[in-house]
């Protein structure tokens, strides 16, 4: 399936605060590639670049989406004024993007989004409503905005400051994309390329859900957690103990990939609760383990 030509990559872009919902400004170039069915590519999100003549009540209307939800997914308001060649996210249904926090569940989530816990369960592909772990992204059918939101702040919560030793590259690969949501860089290279520990820790998880395809989330012992997503497979289970630099799994372009040129494999590096130890390298670095 050929990529739709407003269908680019986020570059460049930062967040005050990786606690939700999902907002993402200043996208630019790329393209996305995914191997899923037409039913699974109704859940991408889509990045479209504004053009000559847009509001974005048609562009709510180009996606049969409300106006409200290209707002919340944004962070604007129905006033701000949009320009040609703009970048916009554009969420898969009407709903919110949810990153899980200490003490989330499903019901917990409904509530605060008022949507329907069985809806987030099916679209997420999750077992039961149990299956959910901290820093898990979570799409939300339907949910709406509460009405009273806690203001954004420059420091993440349960932010953790550790030393600039503790990571080491996941991946040798060239990095594609700085920091987006919702603390992540993006390093490319072919598929099948080797995917490493960042430090020891214990697997949370280890499965194939929307959007980052086949990921892997390492707890370490501080609290910190890192996040490995896009994989073409992982060859570690939930519950095991991993050590920094062991073998978790190989570079693929599974799910919602987003990449510049090739085949769009790249390894996804999230790591939640401290600095992403890639971010201070520039788009283009060559990096290794």
């Amino acid at each position: 399936m050929t990529p739709a030509k407003d269908m680019i990559v986020e570059n460049g872009t930062t967040l005050a605060s990786i606690n939700s919902p999902l907002f993402v400004n200043n996208v630019s170039l790329g393209a996305i590639f995914s191997e899923n069915d037409e039913e699974e590519l109704k859940k991408d999100i889509i990045y479209h670049t504004v053009k000559e003549g847009e509001t974005l009540s048609s562009i709510a209307t180009k996606y049969n989406i409300s106006l409200e939800t290209i707002l919340l997914a944004n962070e604007i308001g129905k006033n701000t004024p949009i320009k040609p060649g703009q970048k916009l996210i554009i969420l898969p249904t009407e709903g919110i993007l949810h990153m899980v926090e200490k003490g989330d569940t499903i019901s917990s989530i409904a509530r605060k989004y008022q949507a329907d816990s069985e809806e987030i369960v099916k679209f997420n592909d999750l077992k039961d409503s149990s299956d959910i772990y901290v820093g898990d992204i979570l799409f939300v059918p339907n949910g709406k905005m509460p009405k009273i939101v806690t203001p954004q702040v420059t420091t993440p919560k349960g932010y953790i400051n550790i030393a600039s030793d503790y990571f080491i590259s996941p991946a040798k690969g060239i990095i594609t994309n700085g920091l987006h949501y919702y603390n992540a860089i993006d390093v490319a290279n072919t598929k099948g390329t080797p995917i490493v520990a960042a430090a020891a820790g214990t697997v949370q998880t280890s499965k194939y859900a929307w959007p980052s395809g086949n990921y892997v989330t390492i707890l370490h012992p501080n609290g910190v957690i890192t996040y490995y997503g896009h994989l073409s497979y992982s060859v570690v289970s939930p519950g095991e103990k991993v050590s920094q630099r062991q073998i978790i799994g190989y570079m693929g372009n599974t799910g919602l990939c987003i990449s510049l040129g090739g085949d769009g494999s790249h390894l996804h590096f999230d790591v939640r609760g401290t600095t992403n130890p890639l971010a201070k390298y520039k788009i283009g670095t060559k990096i290794s383990y």
